[in-house]
């Protein structure tokens, strides 16, 4: 018996040393990627542990420099795996793909140990090698900003493994108590630790058993939900009712997309947005191909129960990941992290361990390592990957996914060529709407960024943002048509953003009405030094003389001198 355990572990030890291999050469190099830019290198509260209360108490979106609304995800643990990685090392993103890489790792341990006590030994290292290198999981451990998923996987997978017996002493109950809430603190999905219980014991003794080990489970998500609502996060937005009738019409190529995924791992892209869906022909053999061996492979399992008891898990797993679809619009392969751990428990309940099948699983994961050294040097940075992306599967969304980071690295030209197409692909991907006049003006070219502003909000349907109304003001400014410019900057949804009060403020100074300029100066966060220079700016754009502004700000009368502004300039 000990023995084979040693023997068993030696394969376990050899799985867990090529799965890092694997994934550990291709990411020495590579850099931060897509939102690994927001949420690890520029993260405002990942500096240091000086602001621990701040970090324990914010949502997630709040910690990033971008202007983002409230998300809804509280994952302090993530955050504080960020801070460890900044104090230790640095901005390394090479330390921190190892990292990610470790919980992986991790992941795949504690699921070889509870597939073992479900299984056996044999299949359990079937189903662990099934899930440490199936292609798929290549975004969770190459995007930093995913670690939580895999963190979250190891506690909870941990918590199942220490409630497997019937009767579970208080030291195993308080440990599962305490992981399932490490689990939540990682990702908000393990709240559904009870009913993975309850599949597995459904599928072992057709009842549930042991109620103490439901309480403990029941106990943490409870404990979760009082620190959630203690540290005052609150919950995620509602989407909207077209979101909801999108994602229910767009159903058939999302299943699809993911079962064609399971069994064909190529494209692997992080570009998949449920309004540029590839035809639903195009996906229909790889779904067949999944739905199939999965059929088969629980109709002829060994443990039919379990092999059911996986399916229930992946589906219950995959379920809450329908709430980011509907909120972005994303169908992410992070997302089949953890139900690839309840689809590998169907793998190991269904397999027997003969010559044939460990010859048959030999090539498989051939196979798949062979997919991953092909997909993951595309992770080297943003715009190797959404280069790769738009060569893959492109649509509007990898148009304005790679114009976004190429406008990032200095190559404008590219970016606008990009955007456009953005725009006038169908659907128009209105999230690039913003570049159709921001670009242009970095490229002092005002008479493309009226064009494309103007086509963008009277064409192509762009919602009149601040962002694009702003810019579409300083370009009819940079024309001289001061006139329309001032018509837009008054526009209700600039509101009182800064680039409108600039544009008014440069069309009434034009006007001989200083008055503007100190009142708008006065309340201007960067100081009034600050909007006079971006005032200034703006007249020499336009062909202006600056000596226009014959004295400074401070110096014009104020409203107390018995002058008062024009009624326009005070309503911006």
């Amino acid at each position: 018996m000990e023995e084979k355990l040693s023997r068993w572990g030696w394969w376990l030890a050899g799985l867990l040393g090529l799965t890092a291999l694997v994934y550990a050469l291709p990411l020495w190099g590579a850099d931060f990627a897509w939102d690994d830019m927001a949420l690890v290198k520029d993260n405002a509260l990942t500096g240091g542990f000086d602001n621990l209360a701040g970090l324990m108490q914010a949502d997630l979106w709040s910690t990033t420099r971008l202007p983002a609304p409230p998300s809804g995800y509280w994952r302090p643990l993530f955050l504080l795996s960020l801070t460890l990685d900044r104090a230790l090392f640095g901005l390394s993103a090479r330390a921190a793909h190892l990292h990610s890489l470790a919980w992986h790792l991790g992941a795949v341990l504690a699921l070889a140990l509870l597939l073992r006590r479900l299984v056996g030994a044999g299949p359990a290292l079937l189903g662990a090698a099934f899930f440490a290198l199936h292609p798929v999981q290549s975004e969770t451990i190459a995007l930093v900003a995913a670690r939580n998923d895999s963190m979250a996987a190891v506690m909870l997978l941990l918590a199942l493994l220490w409630l497997l017996p019937e009767r579970a002493g208080p030291a195993r109950l308080l440990g599962a108590c305490a992981l399932t809430v490490g689990a939540l603190l990682s990702k908000e999905s393990a709240a559904l630790a009870p009913l993975f219980l309850l599949a597995l014991d459904l599928a072992r003794w057709r009842r549930p058993r042991g109620w103490p080990r439901y309480a403990a489970l029941v106990a943490a998500v409870g404990a979760y939900g009082g620190l959630r609502l203690w540290v005052g996060v609150g919950s995620a937005l509602v989407p909207s009712s077209s979101s909801w009738g999108t994602v229910a019409r767009q159903a058939p190529g999302i299943a699809a997309t993911y079962g064609s995924l399971l069994a064909w791992p190529w494209p692997l892209t992080p570009a998949r947005h449920v309004h540029y869906l590839p035809p639903l022909g195009s996906l229909l053999l790889g779904c067949l191909l999944a739905a199939a061996a999965l059929g088969l492979a629980t109709w002829y399992a060994r443990h039919r129960r379990l092999a059911l008891a996986g399916l229930v898990l992946a589906l219950l797993a995959f379920l809450p990941t329908l709430v980011a679809t509907l909120d972005k619009g994303l169908l992410g392969e992070r997302y089949l992290y953890l139900p690839l751990a309840g689809l590998a428990l169907t793998v190991a309940a269904a397999l027997p361990l003969s010559r044939r099948v460990v010859l048959a699983s030999l090539v498989v994961a051939a196979a798949f390592v062979l997919v991953l050294c092909l997909r993951l040097p595309q992770w080297k940075s943003s715009a190797t990957l959404w280069r790769a992306a738009d060569a893959a599967v492109s649509s509007p969304f990898t148009q304005a996914g790679l114009a976004w980071y190429l406008r990032d690295d200095g190559q404008p030209e590219e970016a606008l060529e990009l955007v456009v197409a953005s725009i006038r692909g169908e659907p128009p991907y209105h999230d690039a709407c913003a570049f159709l006049g921001m670009i242009p003006l970095e490229l002092q070219r005002p008479d493309d960024a009226v064009r494309l502003a103007a086509w963008g909000l009277d064409e192509r349907g762009c919602p009149p943002s601040a962002e694009l109304l702003g810019s579409y003001a300083v370009a009819l400014a940079g024309l001289s048509r001061w006139e329309e410019a001032m018509a837009v900057a008054q526009r209700p949804e600039l509101g009182r953003s800064g680039t409108g009060q600039v544009v008014l403020a440069a069309g009434m100074l034009l006007q001989g009405n200083q008055l503007v300029l100190r009142q708008y100066a006065q309340r201007w966060p960067g100081g009034e030094d600050d909007f006079v220079q971006r005032v200034i700016k703006l007249l020499r754009l336009s062909g202006q003389e600056v000596h226009l502004l014959e004295a400074p700000p401070s110096a014009a009368p104020s409203p107390a001198d018995g002058q008062q502004p024009q009624q326009q300039a005070t309503q911006p």
